[in-house]
């Protein structure tokens, strides 16, 4: 599901926040793992570049259902949000490796330039979500001449 809300522009100091608190949950022990039976949400593997015309996300969240996965675009801020669920629930089951972050998941990605919020589309297909946002055109402003230069008369005389 994609919906789309306009709103201001977030506070710059409200994202510094943000930053930080994402380099601390970095740094934290459990923080780039990911919640595998407790904490806070995890953040999926993601990519963000951009061509001439569009700023493209892509971001990797397998198994899922596509109604499962909510993107909201609102001002310079794209946020998606989901609960993967972990298919092989057992009891007592101890693992060896866990490397698949299952539960919760967040993240939030800053857009550098005005987007056309109609004309943004999200597809999720083999495990991946991708996300097209087209840039909003620049108007050009041609500078043109009086047609009666009439100040540029009396001056001189």
């Amino acid at each position: 599901m994609i919906v789309v809300r306009r709103g201001r522009p977030r506070d710059r100091s409200r994202r510094s926040n943000e930053m930080d608190e994402g380099f601390r949950a970095l740094m934290s022990p459990r923080g780039a793992i990911g919640a595998r039976g407790g904490g806070g949400a995890w953040r999926p593997p993601i990519d963000v570049y951009e061509t001439s015309g569009t700023i493209t996300i892509v971001a990797e969240i397998a198994g899922m259902d596509r109604e499962e996965i909510e993107v909201v675009l609102e001002s310079d801020i794209v946020s998606l949000r989901g609960i993967r669920p972990d298919p092989n629930v057992c009891e007592n089951r101890a693992f060896h490796e866990a490397h698949i972050a299952y539960g919760a998941f967040v993240a939030d990605i800053y857009v550098p330039f005005s987007v056309d919020h109609e004309g943004t589309t999200a597809t999720y297909q083999n495990g991946f979500l991708r996300i097209d946002l087209p840039r909003v055109q620049g108007r050009t402003i041609v500078p043109t001449t009086p047609e009666h230069p009439a100040d540029s008369e009396g001056k001189n005389a």
